[in-house]
């Protein structure tokens, strides 16, 4: 790893910290006014006979490679399915209706985006290019606004059979559009720090509402996984879509932060990216900072449980001690 991407890694957390703790608690004071049971009360609104295990999905580009969601409709799955909000559409699509959706980043504009932007117009998109250049949904970066409108109606249309988990750090614009769309909330709240020491800032935003607070690891895929462990106590979890990294062969002005990385270093906005061996797959998968931080963190939560995780995702970063990588087609039939 070069030294320039090693000194971002180390200190990751306390730059999302910097970026995001006072909107995130500012977020979470506006969501007081909103509706919802607790995620606590999940496992009671969720059938018995789901329980027995889950697959997490997440967004990364192996999701769409190995059509990962085709294969489950195909199979004769009866676990739980935990969505990360990235994933949401791409599995609508697909005709694939997740269990529970799983939504974390308080961005202002760009998160209401996979459950249908309303507010959406030619002038607003023009303003960002994320949808445009990013790899979780190829399906949603060509003509914005028709796929936009498509997948309000289709959110519309089934709002009332999702269940939402939302984290109260959410911008009010994800909150609005899951309430219009007459989907079942359950709030639950980041952990943001140890809750035993002074000042704890997850003891005051749990001290506003009561909502419990969860293990993130700074993203919505693990804070899915965290969410099937912690609250709903499924011991065998797959994973699809969690590459914490990109394809073989993707530029790095594809990559989800480049723009970002590139404003801070320039010309040596390479030296900030990793190149890591996947043993399993025998491919070199390219990463960045803020993805190979998400991948020690889920190592470390994984290390601290006791738990069956399996790695379906077939690509990306995600492995080590505690998980089992294997393919898709093996974990349908365990």
């Amino acid at each position: 790893m070069k030294k320039l991407a090693s000194e971002l890694v180390q200190n990751m957390q306390n730059l999302t910290a910097i970026k995001s703790i006072d909107v995130a608690v500012k977020n979470t004071k506006i969501n007081l006014g909103f509706s919802g049971q607790s995620v606590l009360d999940l496992p009671k609104n969720i059938p018995d006979k789901k329980l027995h295990s889950a697959i997490v999905i997440g967004a990364g580009p192996s999701l769409h490679i190995k059509k990962s969601i085709e294969q489950i409709i195909q199979s004769s799955y009866s676990g739980l399915i935990i969505c990360s909000d990235g994933a949401f559409p791409h599995c609508l699509r697909n005709g694939l209706i997740p269990d529970i959706v799983v939504t974390l980043d308080p961005h202002p504009t760009r998160i209401v985006r996979w459950f249908g932007d309303t507010n959406l117009n030619e002038k607003n998109n023009l303003k960002d290019d994320y949808f445009r250049r990013q790899d979780l949904d190829p399906y949603l970066g060509e003509e914005e606004i028709n796929k936009n409108n498509e997948l309000i109606k289709t959110i519309n249309k089934l709002g009332s059979k999702i269940n939402v988990a939302i984290a109260t750090c959410v911008d009010i614009s994800v909150t609005r559009r899951c309430e219009e769309a007459n989907m079942n909330i359950y709030w639950w709240n980041p952990l943001y720090d140890d809750i035993n020491t002074k000042n704890s800032i997850s003891r005051h935003v749990n001290s506003l509402n009561s909502y419990p607070c969860l293990a993130t690891g700074g993203n919505t895929g693990t804070s899915s996984w965290v969410l099937g462990k912690s609250i709903l106590e499924i011991d065998k979890i797959g994973l699809i879509g969690m590459d914490f990294g990109y394809a073989p062969g993707t530029s790095l002005n594809k990559t989800q932060y480049y723009k970002e990385l590139n404003e801070l270093f320039g010309d040596k906005t390479d030296e900030a990216y990793i190149e890591i061996n996947n043993p399993y797959t025998k491919e070199k998968w390219m990463t960045d900072p803020t993805y190979y931080w998400y991948r020690e963190k889920f190592l470390d939560l994984v290390n601290n449980t006791n738990s069956d995780t399996y790695n379906c995702t077939e690509g990306g970063i995600l492995f080590g001690k505690g998980i089992d990588f294997i393919k898709l087609d093996e974990f349908l039939n365990l």
